[in-house]
């Protein structure tokens, strides 16, 4: 039985990776696929349907990346309802993600974006600045990743407001002050100075900071997305940004993306767009994440995390 390798960037080193955790496993390099009835898996970051059900014998798809909107589509096809699509959860990259809120949430608790124009008017002085330990950050999600990126605040001493739509497992931090379901969400918000949004793509998120969420946010606050685009209509964040509560807004994602070139985010002076890179797939540590997965599957274990569709990760 052999294993399909379909990566949208950098085959040779994924190859190479998969090739030194897995060295007793046939693997290919799509297109090649050798016998497509030996085909069992599937690691790629999208793949069509038509693709996939030349595989007779596929038992899971691997995905190479965080995201699984692009999986979502699987269960309603009855020649792969029972093909499971495990999720990538990457420390690494989950890592990453923490650095990259940190970055950002900093850059404005400090007061570094106000330096720009103290060079201008030839000022030499530090900027205006809030103390870490009476600057809240939110997290809009706390999963794997929501309590990573919590944790590497915590560590710096910033208190943290964690909002969940069900609930979900908790911090043991008493630093985290945990807020659950739409009825606690303007209270999520209003008592949070920056808020980071991780949440996935579903029906629950879209478009859940609409107009009258984003009236909630504390004045000067600011909302760093690097989870889907989709949680934020572009004209109503547009609108906080001017008319207010919003200090800024930092987007590695947005709905559509790319943006069209005629959009505004891009003029937009309190707007940063950082082209979908908070969190990056990293080889080394993804393969050994997901040859672990199969090294389960052969011993007749269970792979995790499995998509859900119904729940949409």
């Amino acid at each position: 039985m052999s294993i399909v390798v379909n990566p949208a960037s950098r085959p040779d080193q994924w190859m190479a990776a998969m090739a030194a955790e897995l060295p007793e496993e046939d693997l290919f390099l799509w297109p090649q696929v050798g016998a497509s009835g030996s085909v069992e898996y599937v690691l790629a970051w999208e793949m069509t349907i038509e693709d996939l059900t030349d595989f007779p014998n596929l038992k899971a798809v691997f995905s190479l990346g965080a995201g699984v909107d692009q999986w979502m589509g699987l269960a309603e096809h009855p020649e792969l309802g029972s093909v499971d699509v495990v999720r990538l959860v990457d420390p690494a990259m989950s890592d990453q993600m923490a650095a990259y809120a940190l970055h950002w949430v900093l850059h404005y608790q400090r007061g570094f974006d106000q330096v720009a124009g103290l060079k201008q008017q030839r000022q030499f002085k530090p900027p205006s600045q809030t103390d870490g330990s009476d600057y809240t950050v939110g997290i809009l999600g706390h999963g794997n990743i929501g309590r990573r990126v919590s944790q590497a605040f915590i560590d710096l001493g910033y208190p943290i407001n964690a909002w969940t739509r069900s609930g979900g497992r908790g911090h043991p931090d008493p630093s985290v002050t945990h807020f659950i379901g739409s009825e606690q969400l303007d209270d999520f918000l209003a008592a949070s100075r920056a808020v980071v949004n991780v949440l996935p793509n579903t029906d629950e998120t879209l478009g859940l900071l609409d107009r009258k969420r984003l009236a909630a946010f504390a004045p000067g606050s600011v909302f760093i997305n690097m989870g889907r685009g989709t949680v934020v209509k572009e004209t109503d964040l547009l609108n906080a940004l001017d008319d207010g509560p919003l200090r800024a807004a930092v987007l590695d994602v947005t709905d559509p993306e790319p943006p069209p070139s005629a959009s505004a985010l891009f003029e937009h002076p309190k707007v940063v767009l950082t082209g979908h890179c908070a969190g990056m797939t990293v080889v080394s540590t993804a393969s050994r994440v997901i040859a672990d997965n199969i090294r389960r599957l052969r011993r007749g274990e269970a792979a995790f995390p499995l998509l859900d569709p119904e729940r949409g990760y």
